[in-house]
């Protein structure tokens, strides 16, 4: 402090201009040494100091000299300046949970396209197995045995051991039902849609699950009827992509006019087609809710 009225005495110019350029950045100062104002940690440099002590000061010298004008202008810019503070914060907070809840639903509309992908290669292979088990069913109840009818029995062994299921993504939809700041955000419109979608999604997938693994309940290799080969490989489609598998093959030890009359057997068919044949509609409720959802995201943009 010494320093600094010798400074003032020897260079009286240099210490009015530094003075002044001093006064010229007092009104932001104060909100600057309280972080909790503002809600972010200031870096304090020398001359955010200088603007406090200056206010302070001059707080000090209108109360001695009891200029209640300048008292009231000081306090009413400090006040002015924190609430103009608090405003810039909160408008700062909601612009970026408003931008966080559109990539949100951005992430959702992808979340979408994609499920509604995958029920466009789901639904024709589960029909085209559907119509493989079924003719081959035809086939064994016939009780017409030839070489052509026992290959087409057993080569829908394969298919009575695999199973389909549906597995949707659905992490976009659990972060717009469960975040607090993108719940915030939404209409009671948006905010029932994807409660309801997130709801269905749940059950109909808890049904998925079960028609997916009754049927291995059921083991195929377990029926008299049937003898154990050779090994072979057994490829499929599912979701696109095609998956292969080797393991022994399964035939017929006994005529089919003998075959038909097993009822194990005739169970294990029934079983498999009575189950999966529930997809298709299964699939058709899950894709109306998917573009139930997609239009009212098209709609609010």
């Amino acid at each position: 402090m010494a320093a600094c009225l010798l400074d003032r005495r020897r260079h009286p110019a240099k210490a009015r201009r530094r003075h002044k350029k001093q006064r010229g950045v007092k009104p932001f100062c104060f909100f600057l040494l309280v972080p909790s104002i503002c809600g972010r940690t200031p870096r304090i440099n020398i001359k955010t100091v200088i603007g406090a002590i200056m206010i302070l000061r001059r707080v000090i010298k209108h109360f001695r000299n009891q200029e209640w004008t300048a008292i009231f202008l000081d306090f009413l810019i400090v006040v002015v300046g924190v609430f103009v503070g608090l405003q810039v914060q909160n408008w700062n907070e909601r612009r970026g949970d408003r931008e966080e809840y559109n990539r949100a639903l951005d992430r959702l509309d992808v979340e979408i396209n994609t499920n509604l992908a995958m029920l466009d290669t789901f639904d024709p292979q589960v029909i085209k197995s559907l119509q493989i088990v079924g003719n081959a069913f035809d086939v064994l109840q016939s009780c017409i045995d030839s070489k052509e009818n026992r290959k087409t029995i057993e080569d829908n062994f394969d298919y009575l051991q695999f199973t389909f299921g549906l597995h949707l993504q659905r992490n976009a939809l659990k972060d717009l039902t469960e975040n607090p700041t993108l719940l915030a955000q939404q209409s009671i419109t948006e905010r029932k849609r994807f409660a309801e979608m997130l709801f269905n999604f749940d059950f109909l997938q808890q049904e998925s699950d079960f028609l997916e693994n009754q049927p291995h309940k059921n083991i195929l290799a377990d029926i008299s009827i049937i003898s154990v080969g050779a090994m072979k490989k057994f490829s499929a489609q599912y979701y696109g992509y095609e998956y292969s598998n080797s393991g022994r093959r399964m035939f017929l030890n006994v005529p089919i006019d003998e075959a038909c009359q097993n009822n194990q057997l005739i169970k294990n068919f029934y079983l498999w087609e009575a189950l999966q044949s529930e997809f298709p509609d299964l699939s058709k409720k899950l894709r109306h809710e998917l573009e139930k959802t997609k239009v009212l995201l098209e709609t609010r943009k």
